[in-house]
């Protein structure tokens, strides 16, 4: 486990804002790229408060497992 998160703190991460309306699935205005989720989540704040939403995908990240399914303006990551 703490391979993961020296993995995750060594910038292999890449998140971006979906807008309030925009899915992974049906993308639309995407904002960023971000560092990290808390750079994505302070982003979003700032720009929609509770709305929208942060996806993170982590280089590492096989890209056959399907993105998880977040509440609704919640990030994938929690």
């Amino acid at each position: 486990m703490l391979l993961c998160h020296a993995a995750v703190g060594a910038g292999g991460v890449s998140c971006h804002i979906h807008p309030p309306g925009s899915t992974p699935e049906r993308p639309r205005d995407i904002i960023g790229p971000f560092d990290s989720l808390k750079a994505c989540e302070n982003g979003r704040a700032e720009r929609f408060g509770p709305e929208g939403r942060c996806h993170c995908a982590a280089d590492f990240s096989p890209r056959w497992l399907p993105p998880p399914a977040p509440a609704p303006g919640q990030s994938p990551l929690g």
